[in-house]
């Protein structure tokens, strides 16, 4: 019994020890993607009692390890200077094609054809998020058609959501009509938002466009948590080369401080009822300059007065 334990034992000590990865698990081409683009090549063949190859990448990009922007000035064509297998983990030198005496160090780990890629030797606690590759066949090169402006992250996408679109058509379309039953509407616009929460949980918005229909679909809420909603998704949609919506970036954030009590500051807001005439107030006119307003697509406040004259003379 004594003998079959230990038989059982050795086992799966050679089964733990059989399954860490060798040099041959790391050999191949592996890329780091950002939506279709590769950002990383990583090319590695085993040789000796390490492994050879090279790291492609932009010259110049800008990153926290979790959002990436500014990739331009071509490819740089750095090279594996050394390596060591380390208890299933492959520990890389990459040195500077430029700068010969510029060295990063990783710890790269496997499982099939997938791998992350960490800073080496991290502090005791530090944690940052991995670098994740995949195996490709070989020939695969680092992007260069990167959109200036815009930040990517891993899992993005260049394809815009239908379904998102098809919410923001029907947002607008409901305002358009020659008659509105606003009573309809706010029905139907809580619906929307609900849609709306479902894609950002599952993840399904990607494009700058995505993320502003997204914004104006929480601007046409009921609370200030829509707003401020609205003006983080806004916020994500500039982020992502999204120009036009720096405007929806300011409009939700007036929108949120006229529901809160406080003072709008561009100006973008309107409002009436049927006791009172048209106003902006309460608006802090002094804090936002109107070049500033000018940055954001909002007209100075003489342009905003003529607005306010023109409501004030509709029925």
């Amino acid at each position: 019994m004594l003998r079959s334990s230990a038989v059982i034992v050795g086992c799966l000590a050679a089964a733990t020890f059989c399954v860490a990865a060798e040099l041959k698990d790391f050999a191949g081409t592996w890329v780091m993607r950002l939506g279709e683009r590769n950002l990383f090549v990583l090319t590695l063949t085993p040789q000796g009692a390490g492994v050879r190859g090279s790291f492609e990448r932009p010259a110049h990009f800008a990153s926290n390890n979790e959002i990436f922007s500014g990739m331009r000035g071509g490819v740089r064509h750095d090279v594996v200077a050394r390596s060591r297998l380390a208890d299933g983990t492959l520990h890389l030198t990459i040195q500077n094609a430029i700068d010969a005496k510029d060295e990063d160090s990783y710890a790269m780990t496997v499982k099939g054809d997938r791998a992350d890629l960490v800073p080496d030797d991290l502090p005791a606690g530090v944690a940052v998020q991995p670098y994740a590759f995949e195996r490709v066949p070989g020939g695969a090169t680092v992007a260069t058609d990167w959109e200036p402006n815009r930040a990517y992250t891993p899992g993005d996408s260049d394809a815009p959501s239908a379904e998102m679109k098809a919410i923001f058509d029907e947002d607008q379309r409901v305002r358009s009509a020659e008659h509105i039953d606003w009573r309809a509407v706010g029905a139907t616009d809580t619906e929307r938002r609900g849609q709306t929460r479902k894609l950002l949980a599952a993840g399904a918005l990607h494009t700058g466009k995505d993320f502003e229909e997204a914004a104006f679909v929480f601007q046409h809420g009921d609370s200030p948590q829509d707003y401020l909603l609205a003006h983080t998704l806004a916020m994500v949609a500039v982020s992502k080369g999204g120009a036009t919506a720096i405007w929806i970036a300011a409009a939700t954030l007036d929108r949120y401080l006229e529901k809160i009590g406080q003072k709008q500051v561009f100006g973008t807001q309107f409002s009436s009822d049927p006791r009172s005439k048209w106003t902006q107030e309460p608006y802090d006119r002094e804090l936002v300059s109107d070049a500033l307003r000018r940055q954001l697509g909002v007209p100075p406040q003489s342009v905003q007065a003529e607005q306010l004259k023109a409501y004030r003379k509709e029925p």
